[in-house]
């Protein structure tokens, strides 16, 4: 059986036995009644726990700044659709292009380039509206509190002394913050390093800190709390499928998230028949799959399908290596520098480093399972400083997979691996 696997922004095939198919896991089907634009300008009028944005400009005795908060280069997020509405309503509230900054919640990311600035924000906003990244390194940031687990938050100055404070960003499942979407926009998105490295610090090794779970995940708790002290005025998020936009929620973040974690589970929640030998999952194609970094989330997802000792295939195109940000270098330093899972538990609990948790997460996914890579990588780098076994294609890596497994193994395809939450 030939399935199609997301690369990059085109697919590749992988050609399984039919007596060796457990089974293909996808989300479910999801049919949204009306277009994308009205879902939108749905959400817009109908926000949950705020005013419309017009009320909430209404009130504000100052309201010569607005700052709109969207996703980066690594997030699907249709924020070309969002956009246009959503400064209707501004427009409306008479405010003008002058009056608002766009900023890219970039966390720990490199900077959103020119080029993709205007492929994310669409041409023709992106030459009207003045837009800047977060530079989680810089000095531009502001203190402004603590949270219960003794976060200290610094968000960016442009963001903090904005009158009026909108988030856009789209809800999937994360791997350890239970849901992208909501708070996410604050902490990491316009944070500083020190602050995402202590929400890191304090709440990464919990075991409630994992995907699909917001009540009792403390990095989500942590992370909200944070976003209430940034002051919030106003959310608008999407949930997406292969398809397109399938809803939209606005309003106060947390109901947004909330909302949209709903919808989500609805469609990304499956189950498989069984745990199978050798697990095929594709990081879900641009741009998820833009370095390993993001990518390794699909192969995190897919330890909860795979047996002991078992096989994964990761199909990733990961057309810049390992990435550009700061989180993305110390991930590659540290899988050079470490050797076992323990060292680097010991240096993250001493000093908590951004990218070293994902070098951690990577050894802890070596002791379960063997690991395929197929992408534009190196096989140097994907063999010596990844450790992973270096395929040219899914089907090569396949055929590898069942010598080490046996021929009469199982197989399990999961082609939106980064999206999908799936369990026995």
């Amino acid at each position: 059986m030939k399935i199609s696997l997301p690369y990059g922004k085109g697919e590749l095939f992988i050609d399984v036995p039919e007596k060796n198919l457990l089974g293909v896991l996808r989300p479910r089907k999801f049919e949204p009644e009306k277009k994308p634009e009205e879902i939108i300008r749905e959400a817009l009028r109908n926000p949950v726990g705020t005013g419309r944005i017009g009320e909430i400009i209404r009130k504000k005795k100052k309201k010569d700044k607005v700052v709109i908060v969207v996703d980066d280069h690594t997030r699907p997020c249709p924020t070309d659709r969002i956009l246009p509405p959503l400064l209707e309503e501004l427009y409306s509230s008479g405010i003008k292009d002058e009056d608002i900054l766009i900023i890219f919640a970039t966390g720990s990311h490199r900077s959103v380039k020119e080029e993709e600035a205007e492929i994310l924000l669409g041409k023709e906003v992106a030459s009207r509206i003045s837009y800047i990244s977060n530079d989680c390194r810089g000095s531009d940031f502001v203190y402004i509190g603590t949270t219960s687990r003794g976060t200290e938050v610094s968000v960016k100055r442009a963001f903090h002394e904005a009158d009026v404070k909108i988030l856009t960003g789209d809800v999937e499942i994360h791997y350890f913050a239970g849901y992208g979407g909501g708070r996410k926009s604050i902490l990491p998105g316009v944070c500083s390093y020190s602050t995402i490295q202590q929400n890191y610090k304090r709440n990464f090794f919990h075991p409630n800190s994992k995907p699909g779970v917001l009540d009792g995940n403390p990095m989500y708790e942590n992370m909200t709390e944070a976003a209430r002290l940034a002051g919030v005025d106003f959310t608008i998020n999407v949930v997406q499928t292969e398809d397109g936009i399938v809803g939209a929620f606005s309003g106060d973040f947390d109901s947004v998230l909330r909302n949209g974690a709903a919808l989500v589970d609805r469609i990304y929640k499956v189950h498989a028949k069984a745990k199978a030998d050798i697990v095929v999952t594709s990081a879900n194609g641009s741009p998820h799959d833009i370095d390993l970094y993001q990518a390794y989330k699909a192969l995190h997802l897919g330890l909860n399908v795979v047996k002991d000792n078992g096989a994964i295939i990761l199909v990733a195109e990961c057309r810049e290596g390992v990435g550009n940000g700061i989180g993305h270098r110390n991930y590659h330093r540290w899988m050079k520098k470490f050797k076992t899972k323990e060292e680097m538990q010991k240096e993250l609990k001493r000093e908590f480093i951004i990218g070293g948790h994902k070098a951690y997460y990577h050894l802890k996914a070596l002791e379960r399972a063997n690991i395929f890579l197929v992408s534009e990588m190196p096989r140097e780098e994907v063999e010596e400083t990844f450790r992973l076994r270096y395929s040219e294609t899914p089907d090569e890596a396949l055929k590898e997979a069942f010598e080490i497994t046996g021929k009469n193994a199982k197989v399990l395809v999961i082609p939106e691996g980064i999206t999908t939450l799936s369990s026995v």
